[in-house]
């Protein structure tokens, strides 16, 4: 799962925690590492129903035994110089099999290297470069990050027997030597997918409530996505809100190791109740939509900057912090920290990129004949783009900023149709689009599925929103 960087999520909250109140306690999945055995069926309160992957209602999906696949083998001169693994290491102690055989589990440090790794447990670090080297199919442990976990096989004598790197929860790579070659495998692991749900009542802000009951950042941050057509979070946001998520969660082996996608959300803001109905094509493409069937997604986003604050609004005179004189503001002004990311607000090409005057860093994008939008004071831009790029919609453009004539780190936005400037914060939008006519009749007995579920789940969430 997608999640955002330490530091921006630290200095967005920070930015909420000017204005508002907040509470802490959080709940954390497990990763579990470990060798498939076969699981037994167990049976959730949960209405599951079809469409999609998902299983049938009062049903799991039963967990098997993970497929192992032979990715090739590469020999290499065993090189080794015979220590057993140091005891003077700072990972977790190794947890014994046997007299002889050891499993030693190891958090990848920042800058690390495969070869540093072996290094500091006592072997001879060159020869897995040799290794991978010579087995294409190895390159994946060149792909190690900071806080992942390798685990390494040891016989007390011999060099290391096995390395195990586990890429993602549902697929680990062993390597594993054998006689004077290294074997190269991959375990696909077939999780038990269960149903879950949250619901939680908005007190502070979203990311502050959202953690509170129990979503994980990727979920809140999907959450905003879904919703962001309808409503504004920097602006719409009050006490007393309320949401309810319905997800899928990953188990292995007993334990939670990932959440799974939304398959249906509620969120109440200001009286007004909108609801979302995950719906996956043929193509494996998941969107949503109404219960009706309508698209959640529409031409254009409400906000560029997700969790800002509005600190200039759209205005025919307004007096200006640095000229010191009233002229035209024909924008909106999003406050947000330094760096944090700034979206198209549609699909478009790239009309205009680099300095203008006053608005410091900018871009222009122009998004069809009538609609064209501006960003600007950015800090830097998205280094993959330039003039005539195509950005999706919700794409990452540039940073925010303070460049230009700017009093402090904001983003500059327009909104102007056929050359005119309009207010974002008031303009009509083009509405959404209609499900596929093929698809309906699937999506209306999903729809009803999960509208069940929601009004069931909502009333709790009406309760805890009215306290």
């Amino acid at each position: 799962m997608n999640t955002l960087p330490k530091e921006l999520l630290r200095r967005l909250r920070q930015l909420m925690r000017q204005t508002t109140r907040h509470r802490h306690f959080h709940r954390h999945g497990v990763w579990l590492l470990g060798l498939a055995i076969f699981l037994t069926s167990v049976t959730i309160a949960a209405i599951i129903p079809r469409g999609g992957d998902v299983p049938p209602a009062g049903s799991l999906i039963p967990a098997t035994p993970p497929q192992t696949v032979l990715l090739g083998n590469a020999i290499v001169p065993a090189v080794s110089n015979g220590l057993a693994p140091s005891p003077a290491i700072t990972e977790p102690p190794a947890t014994k099999s046997s007299n002889r055989e050891t499993w030693t589990e190891i958090t990848v440090r920042k800058g690390d290297t495969l070869s540093d790794i072996l290094k500091r447990q006592g072997y001879d670090g060159n020869e897995i470069s040799r290794v991978i080297q010579s087995n294409p199919g190895a390159h994946v442990f060149r792909q190690v990050h900071p806080g992942q976990t390798l685990r390494v096989r040891a016989e007390a004598g011999r060099p290391w027997q096995e390395l195990v790197y586990e890429s993602d929860p549902g697929e680990a790579f062993h390597l594993i030597r054998r006689e004077g070659r290294f074997d190269l495998t991959k375990e696909i692991r077939a999780f038990e997918t269960r149903i879950a749900h949250v619901s939680g009542a908005i007190e502070s802000s979203l990311f502050e409530d959202g953690q509170d009951a129990g979503l994980s950042d990727a979920l809140i941050m999907k959450l905003a996505e879904i919703f962001g057509w309808d409503i504004d979070f920097a602006l719409d946001l009050r006490s007393g809100d309320g949401f309810s998520v319905i997800h899928e969660e990953k188990y292995w082996q007993g334990q939670k190791v990932a959440d799974g996608p939304i398959l249906a959300a509620e969120f109440i803001n200001q009286g007004r109740v909108f609801r979302a109905i995950a719906y996956r094509d043929v193509n494996g493409y998941t969107s949503y939509f109404t219960p009706e069937g309508m698209s959640m997604r529409r031409p254009f986003l409400r906000t560029p900057v997700e969790f800002s604050r509005i600190t200039s609004r759209f205005s025919t005179g307004r007096f200006h912090p640095i000229l010191k004189k009233w002229r035209a503001h024909h924008g909106v002004d999003y406050g947000a920290p330094v760096g944090t990311p700034v979206r198209s607000t549609s699909s478009g090409r790239i009309l205009s990129l680099g300095w203008n005057g006053g608005y410091g860093k900018r871009i222009v994008i122009r998004h069809n004949a009538t609609y064209s939008t501006v960003y600007a004071h950015l800090s830097r831009y998205n280094t993959s783009l330039h003039v005539g790029s195509f950005v999706d919609q919700g794409q990452t453009i540039g940073y925010v900023g303070a460049t230009g004539l700017a009093s402090g780190p904001h983003l500059h936005y327009e909104f102007q149709v056929n050359g005119e400037h309009r207010n974002p914060l008031t303009f009509r939008f083009p509405g959404s689009t209609l499900i596929a006519r093929e698809h309906r009749d699937e999506f209306t007995r999903l729809a009803k599925t999960w509208n069940e579920r929601l009004d069931i789940i909502g009333r709790g969430t009406q309760i805890a929103a009215s306290r």
